[in-house]
């Protein structure tokens, strides 16, 4: 199937010399409209009835189209002041008109969520059954939204329920084409994850007799050389035909206009064998992916992969100190001590009050010196511990829950710039919270630290390029750097991530039963590190800790197929739950219920449990009496509550069997940003991106995090949003030499930034292409015949895609 849509020259070819390859034709003209009229807008009919008359065995479909209107949508679902009716009698009118057409497409876009699939099933089946009414054989053809699972729409279109609509249709387009737009990061238009979701979920749910794949005939060229506003364009991409993009990487296009002064160089096209078709990088001297760095990364740096892409992530940070020229430097192996200890081989800790270590220690030269020790609070309540120098005693405590190195080693000031006398001096160490650990200290001349998501390098070499008449080129005025990096939202400051990967039994140091049992189920069969794991069991697991109030906890799990019940996450005796029996998300205090939302939840059958278990998400955020619970994948908010304030165990709970492979604990009050990260370029000059401004917040400095300072929902502090997308953040203009090699610098501040690629480009401009040819519709086309059995292919749109599809495609006749 293909559609009008264009009007172009290659359109009225294809339809005139390639009608045997094409076995439904949309006529892309008539346009309804919000009281249910229909007018005609699009390609004149008149000037397709040659090709009718041309080729009968193809069937002639009147397009009706909203053009992705919601508001048309909705008052047609409605019927609102008779717009239905009106929309049905106009259907009818323009199969009399134009009777030797074969049937109808119907083209509605934007009809909204789930909530919405009731009536948007009425109104469907009252299209089919109108039409089938008027004529047995007029064919109904419907184009569905690309759906991965029902309410698995990335463009707000839940309404479409593929298995509700089988009925209302002969043959169903879905528009599987449009993960990438003019709006979003560069990409392909269909990638192969998304293709692969949604046919193997309409082969199921559909007859895929009935199903055509939609592909992209077209492409998008993104310019990624400054920003939108700077442009004064609303989005990045343009689209463009096959045609258009050949031209480009022939060098016939340039971004000054296609005039001087940017030179018209030919360049190839990669071929993205993940997603199978070509794309193209224009007017970029240089290009690295994330791991293409030019030194040797370190922690707390990550290598990963996603969808193909490579990219460098931090997930901790982790403490990065200087002591300048260290005139001490002892383990905590005491001297002498007395009391109740533990000393091991480099450390010891006191483990009641009496308890005292002992440590002397000889400053060469008399001197101002800062003094830092090295200790571990291994929990919450082993938070204090008391060090003295030459009998000044401090008390060094932690009581932040975010704090980054609980249970970790790290250095902190004991004394800063104090004088100490050439000779012999004293540390002694008691009293605090026994089972401090401590690891020792250093004399020294300037003691810093900080927290650090870590740094990396990349190297940048620009090189000439050859434009079409054989001259070698290079930038007419300078060069411009892009970051493409990929920023989310912020989320509560980290107090305990479990996913269960690093035991197999549950780690009685850390958790506690509570009530019931509960094992670590574990996938022995993976070649990872850290095995996918599930929490396996019911009742009530807690951590070790008796002393939250104010928490932000997360839970995510799935119902066997013998549970069901409630169950979710709790801190004392409030219980914020998924209720399978009455389908809601609940909150309880005690027996009392404070407040339920209404969802939808399914068990997992045992087949699936490990592999492909049906997971859901709920979580709560305490501060003083009021809670908010949330829920879902995207962890929104679905009401609050008031409650009586409680302190107690945390943990996850469950009526009936459940796994659980998430428990995140985060600060109630304070976030961690994920968002911002400094460059530094070969000229030297250094910038930070990405920071949103924020208001009504304070910061924590050392560990750049910030606390809202009244009982507000984080985004409410920003203007900004923070797209989950691809972002490109551009540096100034460059003088760079092509033939020399240069390095900049990359700094992230926040974690779980992703640097995943980074292009030197002509600062007249540069851009990213992607497009559909031959070569890409015939794999997909073969992939919808032969992988999910599906009827054929449906290509948007008639004149923008390459020729030479044709010759490649079965005869119809």
């Amino acid at each position: 199937m293909a559609w009008t849509f264009m009007g172009n020259t290659r359109m009225h070819q294809v339809l005139r010399e390639k009608g045997n390859k094409l076995s439904h034709v949309g006529i892309f003209t008539f346009e309804v409209s919000a009281d249910g009229t229909i007018s005609e807008t699009g390609t004149a009919v008149n000037t397709i009835l040659p090709y009718v008359k041309k080729w009968p065995h193809i069937k002639w479909l009147l397009t009706i189209m909203n053009h992705g209107t919601a508001s048309i949508f909705t008052a047609l679902r409605e019927n609102t002041n008779g717009a239905q009716d009106t929309f049905i009698s106009e259907i009818v009118r323009i199969i009399d008109k134009y009777p030797w057409c074969s049937g109808i497409d119907i083209d509605l876009e934007r009809g909204g969520e789930l909530a919405n699939r009731t009536k948007a099933n009425a109104l469907f089946s009252r299209i089919y059954s109108t039409v089938k009414a008027k004529g047995a054989n007029l064919h109904v053809n419907i184009c569905l939204p690309g759906m991965t699972s029902v309410g698995g729409s990335v463009g707000g279109e839940n309404w479409c329920v593929y298995a509700d609509l089988d009925a209302y249709c002969d043959t169903a387009a879905i528009m599987s084409y449009g993960m990438s737009w003019a709006g979003s990061a560069p990409g392909s238009v269909s990638p192969r994850s998304w293709l692969e979701g949604i046919y193997s979920y309409a082969a199921n749910a559909m007859n895929p007799d009935k199903i055509m794949m939609g592909l992209p005939g077209y492409g998008w060229r993104w310019q990624i050389y400054d920003t939108t506003e700077n442009l004064g364009t609303t989005y990045r991409g343009t689209s463009l035909t096959y045609y258009a993009a050949k031209y480009w990487m022939e060098g016939l296009y340039n971004h000054t206009g296609d005039a001087p002064p940017q030179p018209f160089i030919p360049f190839f096209s990669y071929w993205d064998w993940t997603d199978m078709v070509p794309w193209g990088l224009l007017h970029v001297y240089d290009f690295m992916e994330g791991w293409d760095t030019s030194r040797e990364t370190a922690e707390p740096t990550k290598h990963e992969t996603y969808s193909g892409r490579k990219y460098l992530t931090t997930y901790l940070k982790q403490q990065k100190v200087t002591f300048g020229a260290i005139s001490v430097d002892r383990n905590g192996v005491p001297d002498s001590y007395s009391g109740n200890a533990v000393i091991g081989e480099e450390y010891a800790s006191v483990l009641d009050e009496e308890a005292v270590l002992k440590y002397t220690f000889e400053v060469p030269t008399a001197g101002i010196y800062d003094v830092a020790v090295e200790i571990v609070y291994p929990r919450w309540d082993k938070n204090s511990i008391g060090i003295s120098l030459d009998g000044d005693s401090q008390m060094l405590s932690e009581s932040r829950l975010y704090f980054l190195y609980w249970r970790k080693k790290f250095w902190r000031i004991l004394k800063s710039g104090v004088s100490l006398s050439a000779g012999k001096h004293t540390i002694t160490v008691s009293g605090g919270v026994p089972g401090v650990v401590f690891y020792g200290f250093r004399v020294c001349s300037d003691f810093s630290q900080k927290a650090t998501a870590g740094e990396v390098y990349y190297g940048l070499k620009p090189r000439k390029f050859m434009n079409v008449t054989g001259e070698m080129v290079q930038p007419d005025r300078a060069f411009k750097v892009t970051a493409e990096v990929l920023r989310r939202k912020p989320e509560s400051a980290l107090v305990w991530y479990e996913d269960f990967c690093d035991y197999s039994e549950i780690p009685t140091n850390y958790f506690t039963v509570l009530d019931g049992s509960w094992k670590i189920w574990k996938d022995e069969s993976s070649d990872r590190v850290r095995k996918y794991s599930q929490l396996e069991g019911s009742g009530k697991l807690a951590l070790d800790y008796a002393g939250f109030s104010e928490i932000h906890v997360r839970a995510r799990f799935a119902f066997k197929s013998s549970g069901g019940g409630k169950a979710g996450v709790f801190l004392g005796s409030i219980f914020c739950c998924i209720n399978y029996d009455t389908q809601c998300v609940e909150l309880y205090q005690g027996s009392k219920k404070l407040g339920s939302y209404a969802s939808s939840f399914s068990k997992t059958s045992n087949a699936d449990l490990r592999s492909d278990p049906s997971l859901y998400t709920v979580e709560m955020r305490i501060r003083g009496n009021k809670v908010r619970v949330y829920s879902g994948a995207a962890y929104t908010l679905r009401f609050t509550a008031t409650i009586t304030a409680e302190t107690g165990y945390v943990g996850f709970m469950a009526e009936k069997g459940v796994v659980c492979d998430l428990l995140r604990l985060g600060d109630a009050w304070y976030y961690e940003p994920y968002e911002c990260f400094d460059i530094t370029f070969p000229d030297g000059r250094q910038t930070t991106f990405g920071r949103c401004t924020r208001t009504g917040i304070s910061w924590d400095n050392e560990f750049e995090l910030f606390r809202v300072n009244s009982d507000v929902e984080e985004i409410s502090t920003r203007s900004q949003d923070i797209s989950m997308d691809y972002d490109f953040f551009h540096s100034h203009e460059m003088s760079l030499e092509c033939g020399n090699d240069y390095e900049m610098k990359v700094v992230p501040h926040d974690l779980n930034v992703w640097l995943s690629r980074m292009y030197l480009g002509d600062a007249d401009g540069f851009s990213i292409m992607y497009y559909s040819d031959v070569d890409s519709i015939v794999y997909w086309a073969n992939e919808a015949a032969y992988t999910y059995g599906v009827s054929g292919i449906a290509i948007w749109s008639l004149g923008q895609e390459d020729m030479r599809l044709w010759d490649s495609m079965p005869n119809q006749i």
